[in-house]
C-alpha cells in the first residue's frame, strides 16, 4: 500500500473512532477520498458541533489548498433518490489562515462506501467559488447516523413513507 493510501487509511479510521461515540445522535461522519483525490474526514452533528478536514491532491488542480472547518450554522438532512442525505453550511479557515465558506451535501448509499456521493463547495470571503469537489467517493465511506429518539422522524420513517 502507498504512502498516500496509508494515510486515507489512517485518517478515515480516527474519524470512525470518533463517530462511534456520538452515533446516537444525528449526525453524518466519513473520510476518504473524493472524486479530485483530495484527503477528506469530518463528523458533523445536528447540534452543529464537529470538524471537517479537506487536503487537496498535491498533483491535482487545487494542490496546496487545504481547509479546516469547524464552525457550523446549518445542518439538513433529508432523503434523495431514496437514501439519507446530509446539507451543512459553515465556516473554515484555509492554511494560511483565510476565512472560507462551506457548503457540503453528503450522500450514504450504503456501506462499504463506493457509492456514497460527496459535493463540496469552499467560497471565499467574497462568496467567490474557489472549490467544487463532486461525486463518488474512490476510497472511504459516508456514514449518516439518526437519533432514534429524534422527535422530527427518522431516515426510516423518510424512507418508509
Amino acid at each position: 500500500m502507498g504512502r498516500r493510501a496509508s494515510t486515507i487509511v489512517v485518517f478515515i479510521a480516527g474519524f470512525m473512532a470518533l463517530t462511534m461515540i456520538a452515533a446516537w445522535a444525528d449526525s453524518v461522519s466519513g473520510g476518504g477520498q473524493t472524486a479530485q483525490s483530495a484527503a477528506l474526514g469530518f463528523s458533523v452533528h445536528s447540534n452543529l458541533q464537529g470538524e471537517l478536514n479537506y487536503n487537496a491532491d498535491p498533483h491535482g488542480p487545487n494542490a496546496g489548498f487545504s481547509a479546516h472547518c469547524s464552525t457550523w450554522y446549518s445542518y439538513v438532512q433529508k432523503v434523495t433518490n431514496g437514501f439519507p442525505m446530509v446539507i451543512v453550511e459553515g465556516l473554515c479557515t484555509d492554511k494560511d489562515g483565510n476565512t472560507l465558506f462551506i457548503n457540503a451535501g453528503f450522500i450514504d448509499e450504503g456501506t462499504p462506501g463506493t457509492n456514497d456521493i460527496v459535493c463540496i463547495r469552499f467560497y471565499d470571503s467574497n462568496h467567490n467559488l474557489i472549490i467544487h469537489d463532486h461525486g463518488n467517493l474512490t476510497a472511504g465511506n459516508i456514514t449518516i447516523h439518526q437519533d432514534p429518539n429524534n422527535s422530527s422522524g427518522s431516515v426510516a420513517e423518510m424512507l418508509s413513507s
